[in-house]
């Protein structure tokens, strides 16, 4: 939709002062400024719009209004592929059945030839055949409109959006709407505002702008948008300024949801660091882990079949199949082409060698096969439903399959924490391809144990661990990734060494310092990137290198995620209650299901539910998303809004069951 725009125009046509006594002065300049400023904001890229027509911000007359949106010169009129925001903002008067826009050289007595009919001005709009507007009418009963509006040969586009601020019964309170709208945007536009929508979302929702505008408005006062504009759904009128283009990797769509996220890939060419979560993870472009990546680009190009990499929580599966995904798919190598020959050539994959990556996370069977036929371009299968069934997506994959005539690579990641995994196994990965020839099926699935602390990984009724389940229902091949002949020692002291000394600030600049720490971080932290992960990130944090034989530190690092996690805790919510609320809001997201947890109302009423002696607001949030803790939680979308998640699930397990010990075991 936002990619249909060619040009964005804002016009404000606001009237502050009356030349009749009747009509008192009006204070609109705030008003105007506040819209510019969050619509005509650079920092908004190309969803920016370009103010137009400015000198009708300042007391305009009826002519100068007419000659801009009636008749402007051919360079300046709008085309269908425009979109605009126009703010009708002063006095408004009924007259004669029909609503009136009252200008500055108005006459009380003469409204009819000396102001403007609304209506008109909507006409003059309508004719100019834009698709996207959003036009705001502050003024007293400009309502009325909808009977006038009524009388038009054809219906106002659907895509419009039309805002008066009063029913056609009902007078408005004087800035009533454009004072609701600039509280609006001034939240919007601060951290909290972050809330509705978040950063993966580049327009706001219709509805939510409603809402919002509404939660600030007085008594009396309602929102009812004109007779056929838009009621929901995003708006390129409505740019969010939370949104933020540069986290997404250059990758194709089919394969965006295992791509490793663009900081991680600026990390290890750009090196910096601003977090946990942001710490130089350069775990998919070791120098090590060889087998394990020539394995998955055989896999990954070689005959049909199965292959299910294995390891307990945090061994890395998913840094090498998001490592395979990204350096198969054309655009990012078309990017970086430059820095390619940093990698090996035996450790990159053919261009074009994963076909679809599906992230299972939260995901239902039915999410996942609709997913990949809709990557895929598989026809939509007909139906007599509202929507396809199961069964119905796998007859129309399968008939897609059989008339393609050339193998499909596909991989899925975090099969363990889809919304049912055995159902999506046993329903739809089992069912891609009876023949085990046309498909070349990578799986990434958590295998029981490991050395992070965290429980086993889901199991099917009969207690079969399901990476055991999916190797012997799908015939597949396994590759335990925290075993030999795929696992080495060595790439984990190098992992933590890449992070000790490519974060901002670090005190590990000597390089045989920087060894001794990483070896014996690595030697303690067993088969868990993630343990190395947060410690390592932990301890360029510090101001002063630690002793590699300090049984403290070490301590912490035996205790696997708990342990580090505890000390992260510690180290920047140093006090009590702070670290408790950090907790608590932190295990909100933990509890939710799906994708992850929405921010507005719903994850303040998730903290409150899980913290019954403290209540949580978005400031709560926000300050937490603006501190490293923040770096612990990654981002999705779901139900075109941004849903947060912790960034692993052995995080999510230990805020789960075990959250008590992350505050009260005294952190060394």
């Amino acid at each position: 939709m936002d990619g249909e725009v060619k040009r964005r125009h804002f016009v404000a046509i606001a009237t502050s002062e009356y030349d009749d006594p009747d009509y008192e002065p009006l204070a609109v300049g705030v008003e105007v400024r506040v819209l510019r400023e969050w619509l005509c904001c650079l920092d908004l890229g190309g969803r920016a719009f370009a103010p137009a027509y400015e000198e009708l911000a300042d007391n305009p007359t009826k002519g100068a209004v007419r000659d801009a949106l009636e008749d402007p010169p051919g360079h300046r009129r709008w085309r269908e592929a425009d979109a605009a925001v126009v703010f009708v903002t002063g006095h408004g008067v009924t007259q004669s059945g029909a609503h009136w826009t009252v200008l500055q050289a108005t006459e009380s007595d003469r409204v009819e030839s000396t102001a403007l009919r609304t209506v008109d001005l909507i006409n003059w709009l309508k004719n100019t055949r834009i698709r996207h507007l959003f036009l705001i009418l502050d003024q007293c009963f400009a309502g009325r409109t909808i009977g006038e509006i009524a009388a038009f040969e054809t219906d106002l586009p659907g895509t419009w959006f039309v805002l008066p601020s009063a029913t056609k019964d009902q007078k408005a309170v004087l800035g009533a709407l454009t004072g609701a709208v600039t509280a609006f945007l001034t939240e919007l536009q601060s951290h909290n505002g972050e809330s509705y929508a978040g950063p993966k979302i580049p327009l706001l929702d219709v509805q939510v702008f409603l809402d919002g505008v509404q939660g600030k408005l007085g008594e009396g006062q309602r929102l009812i948008p004109l007779p056929g504009s838009q009621a929901s759904g995003p708006h390129p009128c409505l740019p969010n300024p939370h949104y933020r283009s540069a986290d997404k990797t250059p990758v194709a769509e089919q394969r965006s949801d295992l791509a490793l996220p663009q900081k991680d890939v600026d990390a290890h060419w750009e090196p910096r660091s601003r977090g946990v979560a942001q710490s130089g993870e350069e775990g998919w472009l070791f120098t090590g882990r060889q087998k394990l990546m020539q394995d998955l680009i055989a896999a990954a190009s070689g005959p049909g079949g199965a292959t299910v990499v294995t390891g307990g929580a945090g061994s890395g599966k998913s840094a090498v199949l998001a490592r395979l995904v990204t350096l198969s798919d054309a655009a990012f190598r078309a990017r970086y082409g430059e820095y390619l020959d940093e990698v090996p050539e035996d450790l990159q994959p053919d261009e074009g060698a994963v076909d679809v990556a599906v992230l299972a996370t939260g995901k239902t069977a039915h999410e996942v096969i609709a997913q990949l036929c809709a990557a895929l371009d598989v026809p939509t299968p007909r139906t007599s439903g509202a929507t396809p069934s199961l069964d119905e997506w796998i007859t129309a994959w399968q008939h897609w399959l059989a008339a393609r005539g050339m193998p499909v690579t596909i991989v899925v990641d975090a099969l363990d924490e889809a919304d049912d995994p055995l159902t999506l196994l046993r329903t739809v990965l089992a069912h891609l391809d009876s023949g085990r020839e046309r498909i070349r099926l990578i799986i990434g699935v958590r295998s029981p144990g490991g050395d992070d602390g965290t429980p086993p990984a889901t199991r099917p009724s009969r207690g079969i661990p399901l990476a055991d389940e999916a190797e012997r229902l799908l015939t597949a091949r396994r590759i335990r990734a925290d075993e030999t002949p795929w696992w080495h020692d060595g790439d984990l002291a190098n992992y933590a060494a890449s992070i000790l000394t490519t974060t901002d600030n670090t005190p590990y600049t000597l390089p045989q310092a920087t060894a001794a720490v990483a070896q014996a971080l690595a030697h303690h932290a067993g088969t868990s990137f993630l343990v190395t992960r947060i410690a390592a990130a932990n301890l360029a944090a510090r101001p002063v290198r630690v002793d590699p034989d300090d049984p403290a530190w070490l301590a912490t690092v035996d205790e696997g995620v708990l342990g580090v996690f505890r000390a992260d805790l510690y180290a920047h919510r140093p006090h009590t209650e702070d670290r408790l609320k950090a907790v608590h809001l932190l295990r909100a997201v933990a509890f939710a299901r799906g994708r992850g947890l929405p921010w507005h109302r719903i994850w303040p009423a998730f903290a409150n539910a899980v913290d019954l002696d403290r209540t949580y607001g978005d400031t709560d949030i926000a300050d937490l998303l603006a501190s490293p803790l923040g770096g612990y939680l990654t981002t999705d979308i779901a139900d075109n809004t941004t849903v947060y998640r912790l960034f692993h699930d052995a995080l999510r397990a230990t805020l789960r069951d075990h959250w008590r010990n992350l505050l009260h075991t005294a952190a060394p």
